[in-house]
């Protein structure tokens, strides 16, 4: 519940998933593209469970053999508005998924990226920003990013074993947070 992780448009795609797998409705692949357009833009990425990039106009790139992280994902005990956050940006910066390309997989590459939705929740929310920086602060560490308008934020790790070390420094600062390791 407002941690940016696409919650409703998850549920929604697995709902459709499941209606189409047990042959409760019959559809064609071009009409489950326009049901999901329909439901919500971002939707159809969770149809797909391989890495793929939504570009601007709303077309799905698959990308084959791409880099492997592991993350840890951690939701602090408040949420962030979407209403709000997105309210408050001033200036999006300019998309860059015209033309998406493998590269787009790669850990400098990644580290580039910028959510524009994050510079105002960190700034309306002193403890994601404190969150934020303890993340940062763990050894190893490739990067970390908010997810959405928040408030959940994603550290990315080369390796399980700094990914797992994550975890228990952060469940033993932030008891009362929820987290959990995962993998691209």
């Amino acid at each position: 519940n407002e941690a940016g992780l696409g919650g409703g448009s998850m549920n929604a795609a697995s709902i459709l998933s499941y209606f189409v797998k047990k042959k409760i409705i019959k559809i064609t692949k071009k009409e489950i593209i326009e049901i999901s357009k329909l439901i919500g833009s971002d939707v159809i990425l969770g149809l797909n469970y391989t890495n793929c990039v939504l570009n601007d106009k709303n077309e799905i790139k698959f990308f084959k053999n791409c880099k492997k992280f592991h993350t840890l994902i951690v939701k602090p005990n408040f949420g962030c508005s979407t209403k709000e956050i997105y309210s408050k940006v001033k200036k999006f910066k300019k998309a860059i998924f015209k033309y998406p390309n493998k590269k787009m997989f790669n850990t400098e590459y990644l580290k580039k990226m910028d959510n524009s939705l994050e510079h105002v929740a960190l700034n309306k929310y002193a403890k994601l920003r404190e969150i934020k920086s303890f993340l940062e602060n763990i050894p190893k560490l490739e990067f970390v990013r908010m997810t959405g308008s928040g408030s959940a934020l994603v550290a990315y790790f080369q390796s399980k074993e700094r990914c797992e070390y994550a975890k228990k420094k952060f469940d033993k600062k932030y008891k009362n947070y929820w987290c959990i390791t995962s993998k691209t």
